[in-house]
């Protein structure tokens, strides 16, 4: 009998240890914490409507930076608190494992496997040096407003706890000969722009480009002069980071008799002022009217910078990551106009983040170079974006599951739910689509893809165009209904 009773009270006690050591962590993966601007308690919800208090957060002001404030960035020195085991009980691996499924799906494409970066296309996020530099504050700002004038697009869909558990990871790797480095983030120099300018083209220029543009010249180095780093770096990060370099990078030591150029502090101040100057030159013009017709050869720099992590090579696309964008069938039925606006307002629910910061000439360019690319039996396909069909939801919904769900996911969420093809279902495309474009690609199909014709005798599925219209109708639904998902961040 006694021994019956301490059995049952193990057992109790091991289910509420299990349930203590479990439940913490549903405020990272559930994503409940209420949070108001400014240092606070969060009540965290334990998933039956119960609240606890936790550990004081410091919230940062997600607000986008003038592309004119390219002096400095007032950086606070404040970081965001990650809680520890004894104060709120989540494990760390929990937020680090979360922040690398997070960085898999966000930010992998571009800053690869590891965050080791890929010379000229890239920085290493996972390095060392840019680890003892960069505050958290500094990385999330990073994140959430993006760099204007590269391909790190703002990322505001991101929530606090994200980006926490995205900073987390990054810094959960192991380093060898970990530094300490102090920046201020309120200090400025009074360097000379003139003679940082000579400076500049003798030591940096090679790397960076000759007016700090950075891949985008072709060069292997980031853009230093563009306003969206330098909103965010303050003088004496640049100092810090020209004194110490990137350890496994070409960016060297620059500064003292260790230095690659032994330059003094004041030629660092001198060449900080200059990279000012190129920040106010460098600020992209908005006017359209400026805009020419595009160059091919400048829309393929700009393709590679913005577009390759995930359209790949020449827009080839990947199945089941992202669509060709190449290919001939999607350039004879996009306009240039739809490619234009794509680029500009993205698509929401999915990495195809809106790029409001690439100039109207540098959108031109890409699209001239997309259409520059050879095709093979080239086709011409009219779209009327003023027809609206009458299809029927209902029986679209069968129509859908027989023939499209297997390549776009039940709900056609897509890429996300795990099948090879787009989310034809998600409101960032159905908002962008007209039902012709849609009823033309199940005639025409994509050529070279899964995605075959569907309409007519020689279609897979030789369906009508009734048949049709009751499937578009139905995607239609799928649009309004996946809505709400994606204002959440889905």
């Amino acid at each position: 009998m006694k021994d019956h009773s301490v059995r049952a009270s193990l057992k109790v006690a091991v289910g509420i240890w299990a349930l203590a050591l479990l439940s913490p962590a549903n405020w990272l993966l559930k994503d409940e914490v209420t949070y108001v601007k400014g240092a606070h308690k969060p009540l965290v919800t334990d998933g039956v409507g119960q609240s606890k208090v936790i550990k004081p957060v410091e919230v940062l002001e997600k607000a986008m930076e003038s592309p004119a404030g390219v002096q400095t960035a007032d950086f606070s020195k404040l970081e965001p608190a990650l809680l520890s085991e004894s104060e709120g009980g989540i494990h760390e691996s929990v937020v680090v494992a979360k922040g690398k499924q997070l960085f898999n799906v966000n930010c992998l494409a571009c800053h690869q496997l590891d965050a080791v970066g890929k010379i000229g296309f890239a920085p290493s996020i996972g390095n060392r040096d840019f680890l003892a530099l960069a505050t958290d504050a500094f990385i999330r700002q990073t994140i959430l407003n993006g760099r204007q004038g590269t391909a790190m697009a703002p990322r505001p869909d991101l929530s606090e706890k994200e980006v926490t558990a995205i900073i987390t990871y990054l810094r959960s790797s192991p380093v060898a000969n970990p530094v300490k480095v102090s920046v201020d983030w309120d200090k400025k120099f009074n360097g000379d722009a003139t003679a940082g300018a000579e400076k500049y083209g003798r030591y940096c220029a090679s790397c960076h480009g000759t007016k700090g543009e950075g891949y985008v010249a072709g060069v292997p180095g980031t853009g230093v002069g563009l306003p969206g780093f330098l909103s965010a770096a303050s003088d004496d990060y640049i100092l810090q980071t020209l004194k110490l370099g990137r350890i496994g990078t070409p960016m060297q030591s620059f500064i003292g008799s260790r230095g690659l150029a032994n330059l003094t502090e004041r030629d660092g101040h001198d060449v900080i002022a200059y990279l000012r100057e190129l920040g106010r030159r460098n600020v992209p013009s908005s006017d359209r009217k400026m805009a020419v017709k595009g160059d091919p050869k400048q829309g393929n720099l700009h393709f590679d910078v913005n577009c390759i992590a995930c359209h790949q090579a020449d827009g080839e696309g990947k199945v089941g990551f992202a669509p060709s964008i190449r290919n001939r069938d999607f350039l004879a039925i996009a306009s240039d106009d739809f490619i234009r606006k794509t680029i500009r307002n993205g698509r929401p629910g999915t990495a195809m983040v809106p790029r409001p910061d690439l100039a109207f000439q540098a959108v031109n360019d890409i699209i001239a170079y997309l259409r520059s690319l050879p095709i093979a039996n080239p086709v011409e396909i009219k779209v009327d974006s003023t027809l609206t069909f009458k299809g029927n939801a209902e029986a679209g919904a069968t129509k859908y599951a027989n023939y499209c769900a297997a390549c776009h996911g039940k709900d056609g969420e897509g890429y996300m739910a795990g099948v090879p093809g787009p989310g034809i279902g998600l409101a960032g495309f159905l908002q962008s689509v007209s039902d012709d474009y849609i009823l033309q690609t199940l005639r025409q199909g994509r050529i070279g893809t899964a995605m075959k014709p569907f309409i007519g005798s020689k279609g897979i599925a030789n369906l009508t165009m009734e048949d049709a219209h009751d499937i578009i109708a139905r995607l239609r639904v799928m649009g309004v209904k996946n809505a709400g998902g994606q204002a959440a961040g889905q």
